[in-house]
């Protein structure tokens, strides 16, 4: 289609942006191949039209409002809006649409939208307000958000025979556990006091942590206003959660809990007078804790505090250290090679380990992994031999492995199976500036196309010289592709990306260690990292994938590649052939079956404040959380998701809390 010059001439500023051409009716007459890459709507099903077909359930009604004013009006928009991909995954984008005047009339005659995902820097902006309002240790609501909680709830609407109720919470015998076991067995008493709590109470409840071994409830009115009897069952099943034994260092021990709960009227709007009412009832019950036949206290808060100070009590004094690191696995001692022993390129050999696409279950390539043969039989793995290389040895090792792996790929083709591979590159080897030529020289004496190799150049290992630099640049012109390999294993990521021309990243594998035990922040890394490599146009790799659940939330977060022990260990050639035959990856086309992938696609939504974009019926989350037994409130934390007013944040909170408890690993005594 032929554009007025005009019109190109507006949108050449938009190359590497999301760019969309529209008529003066905001049909979409030219879509970028950007915008293509991006969203995943080719051109042809675009044209004609309008971008609303980009919009879902948590773009805000205001912003699509104010823009089509301002455009109404001939102005320039700009903003930010919550889009959504063709694969229902959502992106924040931050939008300038500008009218052209191109006739003679001077009406507006095209529009030119141009887009940039900012999804990360909205993420991270939710991510520091989260922050700045959660207790790093247990995860609730810390004393700053709680303050807040009690004021927001003392002035919403309440009918008129519903009074609030408000508890102020503290853990008998705490002081003992950190005297005797010691600061690190208090926090996890604390946290496995809140995920407990946090179980027990509705999901529009309230619970935060005011400091030390004390908490705050808000418990609403129209669960809490029947008979005094009806309450008085409720708490006691509230007291339930320390009536079981907290393991901590292998042992078990109680604690007990005291709660003073007040009744804040409808008149009465101060925080501070209910809390200082809060604060006198506890500090009553704990007094008569020796002859008291319940764990809590009623009051009445009154317009005007009679003494303490006002506001919260004043925080704990007991100070409570992070969990130390993890014990490190013990590892059974292996094959190695003797430092010294003359390095031989016959004793070289490769086995192959598959990358995996992601999106459709294909096999992306195979990657060439270096073996040595020990003269006892034994074989040798590439961190027991490489540190003893000499920068000649490295040569011919790389030079031995790039002939063998695409020997294999010759043999391959011949019976059929085309594949592409890849082989680490140590960065040493292309300070000899015949590399280039070696390589190419060795892709066609096997007749192998540039494009079915890819490069590896390890993140951890030094790249700086002006002769490594043009050996990459000719590497690059020939065609072979370059990934950057264990991204986060070392500490030049960002400087590398920048200064070389790297089309894939692979992730190391020790960033997702302890996702088990953080998972939520091990989901937020992925989901970060997966987009830098959208924002930047290179393929990204998760390595370490060797367990389903991983896996699912590698795909849920849309990771395009992946790599590990869940699709295949490196096996000899001859072996991977044969996988080839059986390999099927149907993990994609199934409703979610995890835990974690369970959790990763709802962060996916509420690391963006979206809501979630399928209605609640065909929603992936439905049928797992009906399937998986869930507490009474999980369908309706959930529901809560598909609003079309924005994400329902403390549900939200809930569903994250509740799946992230079901993920982390349950201790045990003795463990």
């Amino acid at each position: 289609m032929d554009f007025p010059s005009g019109v190109i001439d507006a949108a050449k500023i938009a190359v590497a942006e999301l760019a969309v051409i529209t008529d003066a009716a905001q049909r979409i007459i030219y879509a970028s191949d950007s915008f293509t890459l991006h969203t995943g709507y080719p051109s042809r099903d675009v044209l004609g039209k309008t971008c609303r077909f980009l919009q879902g359930p948590g773009s805000s009604r205001s912003t699509i409002r104010d823009m089509n004013q301002v455009l109404a009006s001939g102005g320039v928009f700009e903003g930010e809006i919550l889009n959504y991909r063709k694969d229902g995954s959502a992106f924040w984008s931050d939008l300038k649409v500008t009218p052209l005047r191109l006739g003679v009339d001077n009406a507006i005659t095209h529009f030119v939208s141009v887009q940039r995902d900012v999804s990360n820097r909205v993420a991270l902006v939710n991510q520091l307000h989260h922050q700045a309002l959660r207790d790093h240790l247990t995860g609730l609501p810390n004393r700053s958000a709680t303050e807040q909680a009690v004021t927001k709830a003392l002035r919403e609407p309440r009918s008129p025979t519903s009074d609030l109720v408000i508890g102020m919470i503290d853990l008998d015998d705490f002081r003992t556990i950190n005297n005797v076991y010691g600061h690190a067995a208090g926090d996890a008493v604390l946290r496995q006091w809140s995920d407990r709590m946090r179980n027990a109470l509705r999901s529009d409840d309230f619970l935060g942590r005011i400091g030390g071994d004390e908490f705050l409830l808000v418990l609403r009115p129209d669960r809490w206003h029947a008979g005094h009897a009806d309450m008085a069952r409720e708490l006691d099943r509230l007291h339930r959660v320390v009536e079981e034994p907290f393991v901590i260092s292998g042992q078990t021990a109680l604690i007990g809990m005291s709660m003073g709960l007040v009744l804040a009227p409808q008149d009465l709007t101060s925080a501070e007078t209910v809390l200082h009412a809060a604060d006198v009832c506890l500090y009553d019950v704990k007094d008569k804790r020796a002859n008291r036949s319940t764990w809590w206290s009623f009051g009445t808060a009154r317009s005007t505090p009679e003494h303490r100070s006002p506001g919260l009590p004043a925080q704990g004094d007991a100070g409570f250290a992070s969990a130390g690191p993890a014990d490190t696995q013990n590892r059974p001692a292996r094959a190695t090679w003797t430092p010294g022993s003359e390095f031989s390129p016959a004793a070289v050999f490769i086995e192959l380990q598959p990358v995996v696409d992601l999106r459709d279950g294909s096999i992306h390539l195979f990657e060439a992994l270096a073996r040595l043969h020990l003269p006892d039989g034994r074989t040798a793995q590439p961190d027991q031999f490489l540190p003893y290389l000499t920068d000649e040895d490295e040569q011919v090792l790389f030079t031995t492995v790039l002939d063998q792996a695409l020997r294999v790929l010759t043999r391959w083709d011949e019976d059929g199976a085309h594949h592409n591979v890849s082989v680490n590159l140590p960065p040493i080897v292309l300070k000899d500036t015949a590399t280039p030529g070696t390589v190419k020289a060795l892709l066609e004496a096997h007749a192998i196309a540039p494009s079915r190799l890819g490069l590896e150049i390890l993140e951890s290992q030094v790249m700086n010289l002006d002769t490594q630099r043009a050996s990459i640049q000719q590497l690059v012109d020939l065609g072979v592709g370059l990934a950057i390999d264990d991204l986060g294993a070392g500490h030049s990521s960002l400087q590398r990306l920048a200064s070389f021309p790297f089309n894939a990243l692979k992730l190391d594998r020790g960033l997702f260690g302890n996702v088990h035990d953080r998972p939520l922040e091990s989901l937020s890394i992925m989901a970060t990292l997966i987009q830098m490599g959208r924002d930047l146009d290179m393929g990204v790799v998760i390595e370490g994938l060797e367990d389903e659940s991983l896996t699912e939330a590698a795909i849920v977060l849309g990771a395009p590649l992946g790599q590990g022990y869940f699709f295949a260990r490196p096996r000899s050639p001859a072996l991977s052939r044969q996988w080839l035959e059986t390999f099927s990856l149907t993990l994609h086309q199934t409703p979610i079956k995890t835990l974690l992938g369970a959790l990763a696609y709802h962060w996916q939504f509420a690391r963006l404040h979206s809501p979630h974009p399928l209605d609640l019926d065909h929603c992936p989350l439905t049928r797992f959380i009906t399937e998986l037994g869930s507490p009474h409130d999980a369908p309706l934390w959930h529901a809560k998701q598909h609003t079309d007013n924005g994400i329902h944040r403390a549900s939200s909170r809930h569903l994250i809390d509740w799946l992230s408890s079901l993920i982390r690993p349950t201790p045990t005594p003795g463990s």
